[in-house]
């Protein structure tokens, strides 16, 4: 088995969602989470906040960001195992983002050797 992480981005209910949609989204995710837990898939996973640093080049330059279009903001991850890339791709069709508007990418993690 291999793990692969599952990048989730854009999404969303909207610019301003409803309490009950805030709600029903978020039963949504748990159901599927709960899913691959249960099948001995899931190991880890967590919502990002929107705000942070970006920090690039030589210079080591730091910005508030990251700016993006919203259809691109990396939201969360999940770490899954899966036997292939296939299987994880199979099993990222089940995550709520999807009906939202929103697309997961799928990389297969690669150990360090140290």
């Amino acid at each position: 088995m291999t793990d692969f992480l599952f990048l989730f981005r854009g999404g969303g209910s909207g610019p301003n969602p409803s309490p009950e949609d805030m709600q029903r989204s978020l039963q949504k995710w748990g159901t599927w989470i709960q899913g691959l837990a249960q099948a001995g898939k899931f190991k880890a996973g967590e919502p990002l906040d929107r705000g942070g640093k970006v920090v690039a080049g030589a210079k080591k330059l730091v910005t508030d960001g990251p700016f993006v279009e919203s259809k691109e903001v990396v939201g969360g991850y999940l770490i899954v195992t899966a036997a292939s890339l296939d299987d994880a791709t199979t099993m990222s069709k089940g995550c709520p983002i999807l009906e939202e508007g929103g697309s997961v990418e799928v990389r297969q993690i690669h150990p360090m050797q140290m």
